[in-house]
C-alpha cells in the first residue's frame, strides 16, 4: 500500500500529470560534486531508503504481506513469525539446502553466496563482501542449530520450526540487498575503513524559530480569501470584486470582518466566512496578508508581460513550482526559497533542518554541499528500520558491507548509494528515538493537512533531541484546482485549512514555543 510515499515511486502511478522529479536536481556527495545532475536520485532519502529495505526484508523472511513494512496489502501486521508464510500472497520460492554433507558448511556457504552474488548483482559482489555475507551465513546456520527442537531461538521468542539452511539463506539475500553491488551496476572497491558519518548537530543555543510553508496546490482562488469590504478613501475595491466575480463573489454581509488598518487603500478588509482562525490570528497580530505578490521578474504590463518575464505564466505547476523556488532569474538555479534560507542560516553557524511532508518540492533543497540534503517525511510518522532484525549483527554487518571505498577506482554511483544508505539509517535511529514518542496536547483534524500539521508539531517539539536551532518545513495541501463548484469547494477547503490552522496555533501556544 501507498508505495509511492514509502518508497518514491510506484509502477504506471505517478503523483501529478506534470513531471515530478526536477531536471537539474544535483545530489550531494561525489556525483554532485562532478556537476552531474540525477532527477531519480530525488527519491533517495532516508524515508524511502528505509521503506524500500524494510519491504524487501519483510517479502523475504514473512512472503507477501504487511509483515515488518512489507508491500502486501493483505493479512496481519502483529502475528509475524520468520518463515510463516501462511498468510502471505505469494513468497520467494529460491532454496538452497544443505543436503550434501560430504562437503563441509563453509563450502556449501561460499557456493551459495556465488550464486547469489550471480543472480542479484550479475556476479559483481566484491570478494569481501562474499566473505562478509559467507560469514554472516556460517554463523547464522550454527545459530538455528542450536535451537531447541520447539523452535525457540537465541532472543526467547517462539517461532515456527525452521531449517538452518534456509534461514542462513533469508540473512544472505537481505544482505545481498543492501549491498551497494546490487543497487547500482559499478564495481566496489573499499579501503578497508568503516564510512564515516554525519557528526549529530549541536544546537548553538539560539533561541529556535521555525518556518513552516503551506502551498495550496493547483491555485487557491486568493480573491476569495482576503476581500476589501469598507473603502472610503477612494475607489469602492468591493463594489468592483462584486461587478468582476459576479456569481462567484461572497456577499458583504457574509465576510469575516477584520480589524481595521490604517496603511491600506482600504481602511476594512474581510476573509472568507470560513477562515474564523485566521481572522483571530490577524486580529491578535500574529498574522499577516501579502496581497497581490506574484512572480514577476520586473513590473509590466498586460501589453508586455510576456517579453518581460522570464516564468512561465498561466500555468499552475510551472507557477507552483516558481512559488517554490521564488528564482525567476536562476540566480542560484535548483534551488528553493526554504533551502536557501537554511543555507544562510548554516553559513552563520546554526544547525538547520529541512522537511517536507508527504511531498517532494525543490522549497526545501538548497545548495550542493553547504548542508545535509533536505527530507521527506511522512505524515503517519517514522517508520522505524529492520525490526526484529534475522540476527543480532545483522545491522552491523550492513554497515560494514558498506564501508569507506577507494575514490580513483570505486564506483561513484555505488559510493552514493553507500553514503546516503548509512546516513539515512543513522537519522532514522535518530529520529525514531526522539520523534516515535512525541504527541500532541491538541486534536488535529484528520484531514491530510491536518495530519501534516500535526507531523511538524511533532518535528518541533523534539528540536532540542535533534540539536537544532531552526527548521524549515514544506507542507502541501491539495483540490484547490478549482475548476468547477468554486464556491462550495472553497467552503470545503478553508473550514479544512482553518481547523488545522488553528490546531497549530494552538499546540504551539500549549507547547510556548508560539512566540
Amino acid at each position: 500500500d501507498n508505495l509511492d510515499t514509502r518508497i518514491g515511486q510506484v509502477a504506471h502511478g505517478f503523483p501529478t500529470v506534470f513531471s515530478f522529479m526536477l531536471p537539474e536536481y544535483a545530489p550531494g556527495g561525489r556525483p554532485g560534486d562532478g556537476t552531474l545532475v540525477g532527477p531519480e536520485t530525488m527519491v533517495m532519502d532516508m524515508p524511502t531508503v528505509v521503506g524500500l529495505l524494510n519491504g524487501m526484508f519483510s517479502l523475504i523472511r514473512y512472503g507477501l504481506c504487511r509483515c515488518r513494512g512489507g508491500f502486501g496489502t493483505e493479512g496481519s501486521t502483529w502475528n509475524c513469525y520468520e518463515a510463516d508464510f501462511s498468510s502471505a500472497n505469494a513468497q520467494l520460492s529460491f532454496k538452497r539446502p544443505f543436503e550434501n554433507k560430504t562437503i563441509s558448511i563453509e563450502d556449501h556457504a561460499k557456493n551459495v553466496i556465488r550464486e547469489l552474488s550471480t543472480i542479484l548483482t550479475s556476479g559483481r559482489l566484491s570478494t569481501e563482501n562474499k566473505n562478509l555475507i559467507m560469514d554472516a551465513y556460517i554463523s547464522k546456520y550454527i545459530e538455528i542449530q542450536n535451537m531447541d527442537q520447539k523452535g525457540e531461538n537465541m532472543k526467547g521468542e517462539i517461532k515456527v520450526i525452521i531449517d538452518p539452511g534456509e534461514a542462513a539463506l533469508r540473512l544472505s539475500q537481505q544482505l545481498v540487498l543492501s549491498t551497494p553491488e546490487f543497487h547500482t551496476n559499478n564495481i566496489v572497491k573499499k579501503n578497508g575503513s568503516p564510512r564515516g558519518l554525519p557528526e549529530r548537530r549541536q544546537a548553538s543555543g539560539t533561541p529556535y524559530k521555525a518556518i513552516v510553508n503551506v502551498m495550496f496546490k493547483g491555485g487557491c482562488d486568493s480573491f476569495n480569501m482576503l476581500v476589501p469590504h469598507t473603502c472610503t478613501k477612494g475607489t469602492d475595491l468591493y463594489a468592483e470584486y462584486s461587478t468582476v466575480r459576479e456569481d462567484i463573489a461572497i456577499s458583504r454581509n457574509l465576510l469575516l470582518e477584520l480589524n481595521e488598518v490604517s496603511n491600506q487603500v482600504c481602511e476594512k478588509f474581510g476573509v472568507h466566512p470560513n477562515l474564523g482562525a485566521l481572522k483571530a490570528m490577524f486580529d491578535d497580530g500574529d498574522l499577516l496578508f501579502f496581497a497581490n505578490t506574484g512572480d514577476l521578474t520586473k513590473e509590466t504590463t498586460k501589453e508586455n508581460y510576456l517579453k518581460d518575464t522570464e516564468s512561465t505564466l498561466f500555468a499552475h505547476n510551472h507557477m507552483q513550482r516558481a512559488a517554490q523556488r521564488i528564482d525567476p532569474l536562476k540566480a542560484k538555479d535548483g534551488t528553493g526559497i526554504l533551502g536557501r534560507m537554511r543555507d544562510a542560516l548554516t553559513r552563520q553557524g546554526l544547525s538547520v533542518g529541512a522537511f517536507s511532508i508527504d511531498d517532494n518540492s525543490i522549497s526545501v533543497i538548497g545548495e550542493n554541499g553547504v548542508t545535509t540534503p533536505s527530507m521527506i517525511l511522512s505524515r503517519s510518522g517514522i517508520e522505524p528500520f529492520n525490526v526484529n532484525p534475522s540476527s543480532d549483527d545483522m545491522n552491523d554487518a550492513m554497515y560494514s558491507l558498506n564501508g569507506d571505498t577507494k575514490a580513483e577506482s570505486s564506483g561513484v554511483f555505488a559510493e552514493f548509494f553507500s553514503r546516503v544508505l548509512l546516513e539515512s539509517l543513522s537519522q532514522n535511529k535518530l529520529l525514531y528515538d526522539n520523534v516515535a514518542d512525541k504527541s500532541t496536547e491538541i486534536t488535529f483534524p484528520t484531514s491530510a493537512i491536518g495530519e501534516k500539521l500535526a507531523m511538524v508539531a511533532k518535528m518541533i517539539d523534539s528540536r532540542e533531541e535533534r540539536g537544532t536551532d531552526a527548521d524549515v518545513f514544506f507542507v502541501a495541501m491539495g483540490g484547490w484546482d478549482t475548476h468547477d463548484r468554486v464556491l462550495s469547494r472553497q467552503e470545503y477547503l478553508f473550514n479544512e485549512a482553518d481547523a488545522s490552522f488553528k490546531a497549530f496555533a494552538d499546540e504551539m501556544k500549549a507547547k510556548n514555543i508560539w512566540d
